[in-house]
């Protein structure tokens, strides 16, 4: 009788995990929001912040910052394209759009300074780069109103 009770009881959970994950996966698979997209690109912004300004105390090797700058650039070309296309109404994508692209130009300027070694140029679009990140802040700040 026992085991037949918990037979019935293992067959009801294995039921129920069978439903459920369907709705795991739908819900995990649901595409970010803006705000979410936007968070992700200040994050991105910052990393590159971040490596630059180690690379600038050489306390990180010449490869890792380039490979971080170049995983920096990339990741935000892919947020980019999605991000623009789902922005909610009042948010002037294009201006949006050129300083992400403005951004990710100083990025990849910056990984190749690493590979010249030339530290006052790369200050220079460090410098740059935070300027556009406040400016990514703002609309970061303005999407979140809008959601």
């Amino acid at each position: 009788m026992r085991q037949k009770r918990l037979l019935i009881v293992a067959t009801r959970m294995r039921a129920k995990l069978f439903l459920a994950v369907p709705l795991i996966f739908s819900v995990a698979c649901k595409p970010p929001t803006p705000t979410v997209q936007m968070d992700s690109v200040v994050s991105w912004l910052a990393t590159a912040g971040m490596a630059g300004d180690a690379w600038l105390r050489h306390t990180t090797p010449d490869k890792y910052t380039r490979q971080t700058l170049e995983l920096s650039h990339d990741t935000l070309l892919q947020i980019s394209d999605g991000l623009l296309k789902s922005l909610p109404a009042g948010i002037d994508t294009a201006s949006l759009d050129s300083v992400l692209t403005r951004s990710r130009g100083h990025i990849a300027q910056m990984a190749r300074l690493v590979e010249a070694k030339n530290s006052p140029a790369f200050l220079s679009q460090l410098d740059s780069l935070r300027d556009d990140q406040r400016i990514v802040k703002q609309f970061s700040d303005s999407v979140e109103s809008k959601q």
